[in-house]
């Protein structure tokens, strides 16, 4: 008979357990209570379904148009407005065009949510498959996938995103897969690493013993014992696509004017920090904000779902 293992991480591990189990409460549930009594994750759930709700609704809100031009005045020769006025009407001022920079902020988080969404989603769904087909079947499928991944981990990724928007040409659909292209290899590692520690498990033995067929066993058993992972790894990952969506907008590759996107306008507002400092700092705030309302979120939702993060009182 096996050793039985007696560290106190251990028993520490199989004291909650059991404590989960005589309450009737399941992994999800109980994440979900230890998550709410973390406050600066709760701040930034808050704060980020605030944004979603500023996504949904940007487009029926009236009198936000972000491509309407106002001519009241001029500043070196271009049509701008200051944001301090009494008026809700351009409460964060307008561009260099006359347009409304709060209409453009909004929907600029719209298109940031829904590439940072998409494109993450995208890119978890490609990974993962990727991921557990690797671990579970091995050999030269297992070889060819993960050395088709060192290809792609050898290109700078904002290189290799832009070189790809540049093909397909600029667009929204465009910078959600090359999003998609350039972040896949690092979740087929992760998703990899976690399905090979599950493939020799007892319990995935004896379902081959009984005949199970391999897309049995991936769905029913692999699958749902990665979920944790895929949720944190989502939310953790959304940032980041949403900071490359910003960067190629920035650098002329991503969103293409007059869409409004918070890189685009970021851009637009280099030549103007000096005699006009609100324009770059309304959507900049705005970007931050988003990105550091996703990572709060995802650190406080990884230490949720860590069984060994339980902090009971």
């Amino acid at each position: 008979m096996a050793d039985k293992d007696y560290s106190p991480k251990n028993l520490r591990y199989r004291r909650l357990l059991e404590r989960d189990v005589a309450s009737g409460r399941s992994l999800y549930s109980d994440a979900w209570a230890r998550l709410k009594r973390d406050r600066v994750a709760m701040i930034g759930l808050l704060v980020i379904l605030i944004f979603i709700v500023i996504a949904i609704f940007a487009p029926i809100i009236p009198g936000l148009d972000p491509e309407a031009i106002e001519p009241r005045r001029e500043v070196n020769g271009e049509t701008i407005l200051p944001p301090y006025r009494p008026s809700m009407k351009n409460l964060m001022g307008t561009d260099q065009l006359g347009r409304d920079i709060f209409a453009r902020v909004l929907h600029g988080v719209r298109v940031s949510l829904l590439v940072g969404m998409v494109a993450r989603g995208l890119t978890m769904l490609l990974g993962v498959t990727l991921g557990i087909v690797s671990a579970y079947y091995g050999g030269w499928i297992d070889t060819l996938i993960m050395r088709i991944t060192d290809v792609f981990l050898a290109f700078p990724v904002m290189l290799l995103a832009m070189v790809i928007t540049l093909i397909l040409k600029p667009s929204l659909i465009t910078v959600c897969i090359a999003i998609m292209v350039v972040g896949w290899p690092d979740v087929t590692r992760l998703i990899r690493g976690q399905a090979l520690k599950l493939k020799n498990k007892d319990y995935m033995k004896a379902s081959r013993a009984l005949g199970a067929r391999n897309g049995w066993i991936i769905v029913r058993q692999i699958l749902p014992n990665c979920l944790s992972l895929i949720i944190v790894s989502f939310s953790m990952g959304v940032p980041g696509a949403i900071m490359y969506e910003a960067g190629m907008s920035f650098f002329g590759y991503g969103v293409q004017p007059p869409t409004p996107s918070l890189g685009n306008m970021i851009a637009d507002a280099r030549g103007y920090m000096t005699v006009c400092p609100w324009y770059i700092l309304f959507p900049g705030i705005t970007l931050i904000l988003i990105v550091v309302a996703f990572n709060i979120f995802g650190d406080g939702l990884s230490d949720a779902l860590d069984p060994y993060a339980k902090r009971r009182s």
